[in-house]
């Protein structure tokens, strides 16, 4: 008997949700009877290409390639039920993709980042990156229902056993596992949260910070005479502004002029967490910017590389003669730490620095020193 077949995503708009997003199904066509097979995405109508079946994304984009990975298994399976001779129907289509798929690990971790990576930068993208390849090295052939109180234990133990994980290596991987459990558990793949029963991993990191007067060596040094001397000073520019703004370096570097209003402050939307961000200027930071205005493009700064950035960033530290391993990130963190030395209300520096939490403002606000003492000295009972 001749066997006529196809697999086809498609949008069920006809299962529109209250939030106008739509289910996505592969239809499984065979010999004219129809199976529709739930993919496990939403999205909405405008976000989805009729025509090419797919997402209206890069062909390489996670989501389609998980498409195509599904279409692909389902064609794979008529074709070897057929070569075997074994009878074919959408009832044995039907139970070979729910009991083959839809649980395996690996499989629901891509779907959980298709959406995340949407959400997320490219480096806390590639913590969840390194998550899966860990999980897969640990249990290669795990299913969602697997994950358990003695799985997340046994995980533990296969990560502290690797020699070169860091207390902050060990804490982000618990961090953006529990962050999939999260996901496991709304999507009823699991119904209890065992991180409940688990203490995590703490993390002690804390990022250093460039003091007042180190930050006085980095702005008047000059830097004309120094090999590649017009790189150190785009990126030195860049740093001393996220020193002045807390932006990160995924900001600094997304930054266009029409974000800078009337050269007063600055509106975006943050790239990490996609928060409305209204940040005033400083006088030197109104500097930077006008020496930049200049070059008339639409990006205040050059694009460069964050790996570039700190490389050069340390040879600035070495000439300016700073004992430190300066990083960019350390110009977001010495913002937060001057205003605090300045006793600005921390409510004000939560707002500034877009955190959601003053749990999170507090891990970057160090109280140095002389900041205790100058408290201590202000109090007149004390005196």
């Amino acid at each position: 008997m001749k066997l006529n077949y196809s697999v086809k995503p498609i949008l069920r708009t006809d299962k529109k949700r209250k939030d106008g997003k739509c289910p996505i199904n592969l239809r499984v066509t065979l010999n004219s009877k129809v199976l529709k097979l739930p993919f496990g995405e939403y999205t909405e109508e405008v976000n989805w290409n009729k025509k090419e079946a797919c997402f209206k994304e890069p062909k390489t984009s996670i989501s389609n390639e998980m498409l195509d990975k599904e279409v692909s298994r389902i064609k794979d399976y008529i074709r070897e039920q057929r070569i075997s001779g074994k009878e074919i129907n959408l009832e044995s289509i039907k139970n070979f993709y729910s009991n083959n798929n839809t649980t395996d690990l690996f499989f629901v971790f891509n779907m959980f980042t298709a959406k995340k990576f949407k959400e997320i930068e490219t480096g806390t993208q590639e913590h969840y990156k390194l998550l899966k390849k860990r999980l897969q090295e640990f249990k290669p052939n795990a299913k969602a229902e697997d994950i358990n109180l003695k799985f997340i234990e046994k995980f533990d133990d296969f990560l502290r056993e690797r020699s070169n994980i860091k207390e902050s290596g060990l804490f982000n991987r618990h961090k953006n596992l529990k962050t999939f459990i999260l996901y496991l558990i709304k999507n009823n793949y699991i119904k209890d949260n065992p991180y409940r029963d688990f203490k995590m991993p703490k993390c002690n990191q804390k990022f250093g910070y460039v003091t007042e007067k180190e930050l006085e060596k980095i702005l008047n040094t000059d830097f004309s005479d120094h090999k590649n001397a017009e790189t150190i000073k785009q990126i030195k520019d860049m740093f001393l502004f996220s020193c002045n703004t807390g932006l990160r370096f995924s900001d600094v570097v997304a930054l266009k002029w029409e974000n800078v209003i009337n050269m007063n402050h600055i509106v975006l939307n943050t790239k990490k967490n996609n928060k409305k961000a209204t940040i005033p200027l400083s006088r030197n930071a109104k500097l930077i910017l006008m020496q930049h205005k200049k070059h008339r493009l639409e990006q205040v700064f050059p694009k460069i590389t964050n790996a570039h950035t700190n490389r050069v960033l340390k040879e600035i530290a070495k000439i300016c003669d700073i004992n430190k391993n300066v990083t960019f990130h350390m110009g977001r963190h010495s913002f937060a730490t001057i205003l605090a030395n300045y006793n600005v209300n921390p409510f004000h520096i939560a707002q500034l620095m877009t955190h959601s939490s003053m749990k999170q403002t507090m891990t970057y606000v160090n109280s140095s020193v002389e900041s205790l003492n100058k408290s201590i000295e202000n109090i007149s009972v004390f005196k």
